[in-house]
């Protein structure tokens, strides 16, 4: 499955990762919305808009005073006389965000059937002022904007339009919010004021007010809200200007004001901490307890913060904002022209950003770590969020950086789980490749490192053992091939385990024989020790189960062992398509040399100087110096000796006639009473024959 396509797999899936992320991102930005708001809410709470002091003001009628004057509604003549102290205080503009839709009930005409049916009486009380009358001759006196309720109810009244728009692309108006009804006030009173905005407050799907409406469309006319027709009042002009860009609304321009907008026509609002200064109670103004400098030269909203009176709105930073803080804070930040927005080409750079940084960190997977993938991939969201967090800071400018971390998120999440994936694929490779071949400790050691076996060789210092039955090809000729077939499955798999428990890597299987070299994959500092002491369990064994076998009639022969310690290049051969891990060099052909010399010798092991130069642990007994075909050095060989056939008398009697053979006159006595001694010792039986044949000296000539 992981093969070649693996290397490719590792790209393609947390590619596919980034492509669904950016899909996702294209085709469903409202739905990705809904997080990011709350992550912007998270940059207002930290660092909200700084008060600084502005020309705007809130009257409020608030608990107090609505407990010093009366219960509300109040009287229109109470809020005729507000709003002539507040004109005669120098107030720039009046903003009732209040709605008088019905007629005062206090007025006399209204409370005239209450009194009395007396005609006298009816005649005076119509000779009274009316209240509505009477508070739309305040307002007609001064720069008063009223409020509208825009709805969904056609049978309302239409609004009289006191201002006119002036539209660079008709179609960018599709997008504004669509009404076809309003509650407005009454005539006298909508007639009197010098314009009117819409109070309308559009909350996002949680019910939090982030954004404020500049523009509304009622029925096919456009509508301006509240704070827009507040600045337009303000300055005197009758025309709002919309700047559109291909179709889309760019900008609501009101006189020297410019409001950047979206393509719905709503500003976003930068919302600072409570000011208590922002706010004057209604009844400091009624009862002339304020500073006339509070007032001149203020825009003036008229609104409540009054428990009973429900006018509350849920903002980033309050749940319970009044409303008519909302529209004094749009009204704040145009004066200030302190903005916070999401220009159009912030989509163009998140998009961007995803893509750059999500091709870098599938990169990065291949070829790093698990944890330093981690490590980039918080410093990558961190950098989504620093960014995002200094445009905010900056330049008030919204920056998403949920969307780029979570797909850093899914890539690394992806990719871990493709590593993995690959990773157990190659443990199993591992495995399966050398599970019947090395020691159980070895497969666990190239698991959990698999770069062990480095491809392409290496070169490196290895012990080879080599094995071989005696006779085992007439063996198999004369037996039944069904006892054969389980007398060699026996065999092997006894063989093979004591190869396994020494750590020894079966490198191949021919027929009886076994080619074990040591020291590979997994290094193995001991390794010519292991070999020799692999190759005495092997005798042990060998010996054992020729005994049985012959004992029943199976005329199975002696294991000769061969061992040798050399330089060769060990790795993977054959490349992707056949995995063949092996070593090549002479110090292996010395090996198999070494195992066929034990025929000539008599012996059952033969072991190479420079493996027995590398175990002092273990008691040899010296054969001589072999010169074998093909070399022009002779090759000085050992015999290992169990720890139960260890003769010291027997050991020390040869290796003093061993140390003298270069004088056979003065050791071939001995060496035939030695002889005589030990009848069954085969390597003192050989150099009997040498020095009684004329042979002197240990070198011994063999072609194999």
């Amino acid at each position: 499955m992981f093969g070649a396509f693996s290397r490719w797999l590792f790209l393609l899936v947390p590619a596919s990762v980034l492509v669904l992320v950016v899909g996702f991102r294209l085709q469903f930005p409202t739905q990705l919305e809904r997080f990011q708001v709350q992550v912007f809410d998270v940059f207002q709470r930290l660092r909200p808009r700084e008060y600084v002091p502005t020309p705007v003001r809130i009257i409020d009628i608030d608990d107090a005073s609505l407990e010093a004057i009366g219960q509300w509604p109040w009287p229109r003549t109470r809020i005729a006389e507000l709003i002539e102290k507040l004109h005669e205080a120098g107030a720039t503009v009046i903003v009732l965000d209040l709605l008088f839709a019905e007629p005062d009930r206090t007025s006399p005409a209204q409370i005239l059937p209450l009194w009395s049916d007396s005609e006298v009486i009816r005649a005076l009380a119509l000779a009274l002022p009316d209240h509505d009358l009477e508070l739309a001759k305040r307002i007609s006196a001064a720069p008063v904007v009223t409020a509208v309720a825009l709805n969904q109810d056609s049978s309302n009244p239409r609004v009289e339009a006191k201002w006119r728009f002036d539209v660079s692309d008709r179609d960018a108006t599709t997008a504004l919010p669509q009404f076809s009804g309003a509650v407005v006030n009454l005539t006298p009173i909508d007639r009197a004021a010098s314009g009117s905005g819409s109070i309308n407050v559009i909350p996002d799907r949680d019910n939090i007010v982030r954004r404020l409406h500049t523009v509304f469309r009622l029925g096919d006319r456009l509508y301006p809200g509240l704070a827009a027709e507040t600045m337009r009042v303000a300055q005197g002009i009758d025309t709002y200007s919309l700047d559109a860009l291909d179709g889309t609304l760019q900008h609501v321009r009101v006189g020297a004001f410019t409001i950047p907008t979206d393509a719905a026509g709503r500003v976003w609002l930068r919302y600072t901490r409570p000011q208590p200064q922002r706010y004057i109670p209604a009844q400091d103004i009624l009862s002339s307890r304020f500073e006339p400098d509070a007032i001149a030269g203020q825009i003036v909203i008229v609104g409540t913060s009054a428990v009973g009176l429900a006018d509350f709105q849920a903002t980033p930073l309050n749940p319970l904002t009044p409303g008519v803080e909302v529209h004094a804070t749009l009204i704040e930040q145009l004066l200030l022209g302190k903005f916070l927005h999401r220009p159009d080409w912030a989509k163009g750079i998140e998009i961007v950003y995803l893509i750059v940084l999500g091709s870098v960190l599938i990169l990065l997977l291949r070829r790093l770590h698990a944890i330093s993938c981690a490590v980039v991939g918080a410093f990558a969201a961190m950098l989504a969020f620093g960014s995002s967090w200094y445009a905010y800071v900056t330049h008030g400018i919204l920056l998403d950086p949920l969307v780029p971390s979570a797909e850093v998120l899914l890539i690394y999440l992806v990719g871990s789980l493709v590593n993995f994936m690959q990773s157990e694929a190659q443990r199993r490779q591992v495995r399966n490749a050398f599970n019947h071949y090395l020691a159980p400790e070895v497969v666990d050691q190239l698991l959990e490192d698999p770069q062990r076996l480095k491809l392409g060789g290496e070169t490196r210092e290895m012990t080879f053992l080599f094995t071989d039955v005696e006779g085992f090809t007439a063996f198999t000729e004369s037996t039944e091939p069904v006892i054969v077939v389980k007398l060699l499955n026996d065999y092997l798999e006894s063989t093979c385990d004591i190869v396994l428990r020494h750590g020894g890597t079966i490198d191949k299987i021919v027929g009886d024989a076994l080619h074990v070299m040591f020291n590979a994959p997994s290094r193995q500092p001991d390794h010519a020790e292991r070999a020799v002491r692999c190759a005495l369990a092997l005798d042990e064994f060998c010996e054992q189960f020729a005994a049985e076998q012959n004992e029943v009639g199976h005329k199975f022969g002696t294991t000769r062992i061969g061992i040798n310690t050399g330089q060769v290049v060990v790795g993977n051969f054959g490349g992707a398509a056949r995995f063949d891990y092996s070593a090549h060099g002479d110090a292996i052909n010395t090996a198999a040399r070494l195992e066929s010399a034990n025929k000539i010798l008599g012996t059952r092991i033969c072991v190479s100087e420079t493996t027995h130069a590398q175990c002092e642990r273990i008691p040899f007994r010296p054969i001589g110096c072999l010169l074998l075909r093909g070399k022009q050095l002779s090759v000085e060989v050992y015999e290992p000796l169990a720890p139960d056939a260890i003769d010291v008398e027997r050991d020390e009697a040869y290796l003093k006639i061993y140390r003298a053979m270069d004088d056979p006159a003065t050791v071939l006595d001995a060496l035939l009473d030695l002889a005589r001694r030990f009848p069954d010792d085969r390597l003192i039986d050989l150099h009997r024959r040498r020095l009684a044949a004329g042979e002197s000296g240990r070198s011994i000539e063999l072609i194999t």
